[in-house]
């Protein structure tokens, strides 16, 4: 097999899931041992990355605005100067001027899905930008079937260069009772409590969670809403139920050493979202044997399986009348735990990489 050399822009300020899809890809792409792929990543944060097997170039980038030069103008620069075989970007983007055949992950469409769900301008970035990098791309990698049926959809011309390449769900880390009440008391934890990681964002529905869980504190139960998230686009809705009254303890962020401990306190994890690519909060929950309710829509029912209960709807009150089950029931959520666990131990990360490792091959070989 020819040796090739992939050159892949991470870009991990912007917390969140592409950011994490992007630090496990070139750790599970390093670790894969191949000795016939050389690995170059570009970064905004060059230390989240063990230098070693994999050469790390440098790309600062400022808060806001500054992604549209670090994406169109400091990338195609970087790239000359290192002259890869192929070139993956893992955010739905290519940047103008590519020296050598592109890979792109299209992790969802949901601006074309949900587009009620996005800032006018957000909406029309993320439309335009997608739309140039399916047409150029000579690979295009999904985390999902879903996302694969959304590409032929909205761009039927990429569909024949699609990668279904599911990402790797990591283990739970295991979490000792008194690590648990450490990380409670610091971060003000309530008793008993409902968990949502995300975004505060329209398209999450955060809402939902904050409501459901007020109907349940009417009916005598003693949970609160824990929301774990940065706020987002159009995120007013949520921000109302929040400040409403004391259901909800909203924490924006939590520190990645203590995530663990949040998720084993929870009773139950629930995603109202209205669209998700992949879902990592999801793919965490079910991880750690949370107990996880989700959408009935997009990736979500891929995801998860028989391992989840789904909403009957996207409202307050479906959230509640699944809370209800789940937390009235100790054997259905036990339940729901383990095959969370089994459902997530079938997502490998060197499976992922191996994926990735193919679309580089096909992009450089077409």
């Amino acid at each position: 097999m020819p040796r090739l050399h992939a050159a892949i822009a991470v870009l991990c300020g912007p917390t969140g899931g592409p950011a994490t899809y992007g630090r496990r890809l070139v750790q599970s792409l390093a670790a894969l041992g191949d000795p016939d792929l050389e690995l170059t990543v570009l970064t905004d944060r060059p230390g989240e990355f063990a230098a070693g097997t994999v050469r790390v170039v440098d790309l600062p980038m400022r808060p806001g605005l500054d992604r549209l030069r670090w994406q169109y103008v400091a990338l195609p620069r970087a790239l000359r100067r290192v002259r890869p075989q192929v070139y993956h970007d893992t955010k739905n983007a290519l940047p103008f001027g590519l020296c050598c055949p592109a890979v792109v992950t299209v992790h969802d469409l949901a601006c074309r899905t949900v587009p009620g769900t996005f800032g006018r301008w957000s909406r029309l970035f993320l439309r335009l930008a997608t739309q140039d990098a399916v047409r150029r791309a000579r690979a295009v990698v999904v985390p999902s079937a879903a996302t694969a049926r959304d590409v032929a959809r909205f761009h039927p011309a990429a569909a024949s260069r699609v990668h279904v390449v599911p990402h790797g769900i990591d283990p739970a880390t295991p979490v000792a009772a008194r690590q648990l009440a450490e990380v409670r008391a610091r971060l003000g934890l309530p008793a008993a409590y409902v968990l949502h990681v995300g975004t505060l964002q329209a398209r999450k529905h955060v809402e939902f969670v904050v409501q459901g869980v007020r109907a349940l504190r009417r009916e005598g139960l003693p949970h609160r809403a824990v929301l774990v998230g940065r706020s987002g686009w159009l995120a007013d809705a949520a921000l109302r139920e929040i400040a409403a009254d004391d259901t909800a303890v909203w924490i924006e962020h939590v520190a990645a050493a203590d995530l663990p401990a949040v998720y084993a306190g929870a009773a139950a994890f629930v995603s109202p979202s209205a669209y998700e690519g992949f879902g990592f909060a999801v793919a965490d929950a079910l991880a750690a044997g949370v107990p996880a309710i989700v959408a009935d829509n997009s990736s979500l029912p891929e995801l998860c399986g028989d391992a989840a209960l789904r909403l009957d709807g996207l409202s307050g009150a479906a959230v509640a009348a699944a809370l209800r089950l789940v937390l009235g029931d100790p054997g259905l959520g036990a339940r729901l735990g383990e095959l969370g666990r089994q459902r997530a131990a079938r997502f490998s990360w060197r499976a992922s990489a191996a994926g990735h490792a193919r679309a580089y091959r096909a992009a450089a070989g077409g």
